[in-house]
């Protein structure tokens, strides 16, 4: 019998594809959110039979009313990106930091806990990192999710520092860098790029649910520890971005000769440690990912003319 999965930030834009993979192969999934961005996303899986609850991580009782009846925790519910949590500071340390105190403390030593991080703890890096590169966050959102990750480890659980996402989700973001990039090919057909030659590694969002699923199924071998989650075939600088997004969307790309991005990210990142343990690589290349952003980013397009069109 496979274990009742609960999902924490599961109507986002990571959580419903990790609540769609599970519920494909099998597992009784339980999404928990606050619908920051609204509730249309989860209707279809609502229809199919996941259970849905609203709530809020930064309540403790209503997180622990949400874990008590499940055997795995996949926490996901944060504040994402340098952007949102330096507009929101305090919630972000309330979200990210507290909301895993309250998912911690409702758990028991049977139960299974499997946390969203991120690269970003890693900061400014020189070389490549590995699992044993200090961590030095440079952001706010890096700082809150270091502090988070500290936490479930200690707890015991695994913590998947991913790549860089991109790729297609019911709760799309195209804020995120490579779909972003994507987003502007189709509607503005030009680019300004900052820092070109910053390297930045990737990660496709059903690569990411993969990793999830893998967690669970191997979580006696992965527990206690911090895993980066990507492929190194997804190293790229930012300007390679830019010009293999230009390929399939042609566009102006212009680079910036002064200015600084505000994510000062700089690394290749070595995924070695979950690729020997697991097996775990990537599935789906940049090219494949920007194809699918694109043919959606067009789709709003004319969802935008056909709205206002006389």
């Amino acid at each position: 019998m496979r274990p009742n999965v609960l999902i924490t930030g599961g109507a986002g834009y990571q959580g419903l594809v990790v609540a769609e993979l599970l519920h494909d192969r099998g597992y009784p999934v339980t999404l928990f959110d606050c619908f920051r961005y609204g509730e249309d996303p989860v209707f279809h899986l609502a229809r199919q039979g996941v259970r849905i609850i609203r709530g809020d991580v930064t309540r403790a009782d209503e997180v622990a009313r949400a874990v008590k009846d499940h055997d795995v925790v996949i926490h996901l519910a944060a504040l994402v990106g340098y952007p949102l949590c330096e507009k929101e500071p305090v919630t972000a340390e309330e979200v990210n930091v507290g909301g895993t105190r309250h998912v911690v403390a409702a758990m028991s030593p049977r139960q299974s806990l499997i946390f969203a991080s991120t690269g970003s703890v890693y900061g400014r890096v020189d070389s490549e990192c590995t699992e044993q590169t200090p961590t030095r966050p440079l952001s706010l959102y890096g700082r809150t999710k270091l502090e988070a990750e500290k936490i479930v480890l200690d707890f015991g659980g695994v913590a998947l520092r991913f790549a860089s996402l991109f790729g297609v989700s019911p709760c799309m973001r195209f804020d995120l860098l490579a779909n972003a990039f994507v987003y502007r090919a189709v509607h503005e057909g030009r680019l300004l790029v900052y820092g070109a030659e910053n390297r930045r590694t990737f990660l496709h969002v059903q690569d990411a649910a993969l990793s999830h699923l893998a967690a669970v199924e191997n979580y006696d071998l992965m527990r206690g520890e911090a895993f980066n989650v990507g492929d190194e075939s997804l190293n790229c600088t930012k300007r390679h971005l830019a010009q293999q997004t230009a390929r399939q969307f042609p566009m102006e790309i212009t680079i910036a000769e002064s200015g600084e991005d505000p994510d000062l990210r700089d690394y290749a990142v070595r995924y070695e440690k979950i690729q020997q343990l697991i097996g775990f690589s990537a599935s789906v290349d940049l090219p494949s990912g920007i194809e699918e952003v694109g043919k959606l980013a067009r789709f709003c397009a004319m969802k935008a003319a056909w709205r206002f069109s006389p």
